[in-house]
């Protein structure tokens, strides 16, 4: 929540600022200011520039100085604090790659890459703390990810570093923004800091560990539909991250909890909170993805009245439609639309809306239950019976089409695919409703939502056991089935197959060691991205 007289800096595209910055595109915009990109003609080299006007700009360039002190390889960088016709602006390092909300959006933040991103934020915060600066401002979108070759950035210093120290405090200092006077984001507030009081480092635990806590959930618990509805969840006490992620280690759930403590006293101190993350990052799993986090209410970028994934689909399914009159292919439109609006619409990320189509490619291999596995890994648990319910109708539909059934149909109806919009429904989409087809896909779906509660619930010997009887209970009601749903000789060694390597991968991936003397043992790191 900034300084209700705050404005956004008109800032202009080509615009020469403090004599040696040269302006070009926006690349971002919050409470306190806009940043653009820009070059400093001095140095030679692409610099970000923060710009603050109205009343915020004086007090932002004064405690910007605080920051200017700092120096660490976690922290964004201020090259140079200036003011120009009453517009302040701060001119740091630019930072190329995306900021923790949008990692985590992507897919590629996963459970073990958010802790050591916390003990990399710890020490960013440990070293601004013993200068004597809080930061009060933490949150998804000020901590930024520097891009680097490959999926992983370990094992070459920081790579997330925090930014945004505009509104930093000096502790112990004479305050520059009068005590009283609210400032940062609201859902992230410790609550002394939104009561308005002196905010210290214990206020930068609490805004550290509610950042963790929404990556690790998928959703802030204080944040809320209004501003009004998230000052009333300021201050009491949060659901515990064991009720979002159970498969979570109890000391995780037990560290970020109590570093949430409505009482700045109860929270535990900074190094604390930095030993517990180092100690468990390694048993959090290093592949799977944290949910993908809610989006800020305001940052909606269509109207309320109309929702923006809908209206995307919608889009889609139009322009499919259109692409199949124009090919003289109604039928292969209709059935396209009707495979891909589903996905769409109950599938958060674009790339996973193709991915039910692996499940009729295993099918050619006898063994399209199989996706019931992958689809059980989803960290959402209605994604999970999506996933199962579009591979089974992937499945069945392309098995038709091919006239080779694939485990869930029998075959006849691919001449449908050139006809009309009513020959496709006729030949494609009826014979989907036959009981057989039916009840496969309920257990399809009924699978996936069982072997999901077990992978979040069961240790990793315990899955080794009870996924055992998943796969027996699946193998028995696709028999008593039976028709072109009866399972295959192969279903049963590739369901074991692929849960032996799930329970492996929930272990850690340790090393297999051989009992040959002089055989190596084998270590399968990075299977475990393929799952």
């Amino acid at each position: 929540m900034g300084d209700a007289d705050a404005e956004t800096a008109s800032v202009v595209e080509g615009e020469r600022l403090l004599g040696r910055f040269t302006v070009a595109e926006r690349i971002g915009r919050g409470g306190y200011g806009t940043v653009h990109r820009a070059w400093d003609e001095r140095l030679c080299r692409d610099v970000a520039v923060k710009s603050v006007e109205g009343v915020a700009a004086d007090r932002v360039l004064r405690e910007a100085h605080a920051a200017a002190r700092l120096n660490h390889p976690g922290i964004v960088t201020i090259y140079e604090l200036g003011e120009e016709h009453g517009v302040a602006y701060l001119v740091s390092e630019l930072v190329r790659g995306p900021n923790l909300r949008e990692f985590a959006a992507s897919g590629a933040l996963s459970d073990r890459d958010l802790a050591e991103i916390g003990v990399e934020l710890c020490a960013a915060l440990s070293h601004a703390h013993a200068q004597g600066v809080i930061h009060r401002d933490l949150k998804p979108d000020n901590v930024l990810i520097r891009e680097r070759r490959g999926r992983r950035m370990r094992g070459s210093g920081e790579r997330a570093l925090l930014a945004d120290f505009g509104i930093a405090a000096v502790a112990d200092a004479p305050t520059l923004t009068a005590t009283g006077q609210v400032v940062g984001t609201l859902a992230y507030m410790a609550p002394e800091q939104a009561a308005g009081e002196r905010a210290g480092a214990e206020a930068d635990v609490y805004s550290l560990a509610l950042t963790l806590y929404e990556l690790w959930a998928g959703w802030n618990p204080v944040a809320g539909p209004t501003p009004a509805a998230t000052a009333k969840q300021i201050g009491s006490q949060l659901p515990s991250l064991a009720e979002a992620r159970p498969e979570l280690p109890p000391a995780l759930h037990a560290a970020i909890d109590s570093a949430l403590d409505p009482d700045p006293a109860a929270r535990p101190s900074l190094p604390d909170l930095h030993l517990a993350l180092e100690s468990l990052a390694g048993s959090l799993h290093p592949d799977r993805a944290v949910p993908e986090p809610e989006e800020p209410v305001h940052s909606t970028p269509l109207p309320e009245a109309i929702p923006a994934r809908p209206f995307a689909v919608l889009l889609a399914a139009g322009g499919i439609a259109a692409l199949g009159l124009l090919t003289g292919r109604p039928g292969l439109a209709l059935i396209a639309t009707a495979l891909f609006a589903p996905a769409a619409l109950l599938l958060s990320r674009p790339s996973e809306w193709i991915t039910p189509a692996a499940a009729p490619a295993l099918g050619l291999l006898g063994i399209a239950p199989a996706f019931i596995v992958y689809a059980a890994t989803h960290p959402r648990p209605l994604a999970r019976a999506a996933l199962a319910g579009l591979g089974w109708a992937w499945t069945a539909i392309a098995g038709i089409a091919l006239d080779r059934g694939l485990g869930v149909t029998s075959g006849s109806g691919a001449g449908a695919w050139t006809g009309s919009g009513p020959e496709a429904l006729d030949g494609l989409l009826a014979p989907l409703l036959s009981a057989e087809v039916l009840s496969a896909g309920l257990i399809w779906i009924g699978a996936a939502i069982l072997l999901g509660l077990i992978l979040d619930l069961a240790s990793p010997a315990l899955l080794a056991v009870a996924g055992m009887v998943w796969a027996a209970v699946l193998v028995a009601s696709l028999s008593a089935v039976g028709g072109p749903a009866a399972p295959s000789l192969l279903l049963t060694p590739a369901l074991i197959a692929a849960l032996g390597a799930l329970a492996w991968d929930r272990a850690g991936r340790p090393e297999i060691r051989s009992r040959l003397p002089g055989v190596p043992g084998i270590s399968f790191e990075g299977l475990g991205s393929l799952l």
